[in-house]
């Protein structure tokens, strides 16, 4: 298996920021904005010291960053997760989702959101097992909404 997922230190703010970036910059050119503190390292560091945030390896080349929230014991938040684009069409993110989800074995109850016109998105999530549960608009005057996925075990 290529992917090998692992916790980011302090160290990796910088390029786990730039990666993000990387990946997300589709979504800034579609959508006007990155997703909520991407494009700020400060984010990026307080994530790293307070949630669990990995840090993504295709063989030996840091490829992304995924960033899970536990919620209690048994539901956990995707609340990040980003391959950059160089490293995409290597079913590294197949293997990353079963490879954290296997880190988090009492989990039950897996989220997250993706945008609605992420349609890439879509067929990924689902073809992990992921259903649409949901939408809304974090703004409520912007056409922009996010869909909600979940997972059961």
């Amino acid at each position: 298996m290529v992917a090998k997922p692992e916790l980011a230190s302090v160290a990796d703010a910088v390029v786990l920021k730039a990666l993000s970036m990387e990946a997300f910059t589709p979504d800034f050119e579609q959508y006007g904005g990155f997703p909520p503190g991407v494009d700020d390292i400060d984010w990026h560091l307080n994530q790293i010291k307070t949630e669990h945030y990995y840090k993504i390896f295709y063989n030996d080349e840091l490829a992304g960053g995924i960033l899970t929230v536990p919620i209690n014991g048994v539901e956990t938040e995707i609340k990040l997760f980003y391959i950059a684009g160089e490293f995409q069409d290597k079913q590294l993110g197949s293997q990353t989702i079963a490879l954290i989800e296997q880190c988090y074995s009492a989990t039950k109850k897996w989220s997250l959101v993706t945008p609605y016109k992420s349609y890439r998105n879509h067929h990924f999530y689902e073809k992990q097992g992921y259903l649409k549960v949901g939408e809304f608009q974090p703004e409520p005057d912007d056409v922009f909404r996010l869909f909600q996925y979940e997972k059961q075990k």
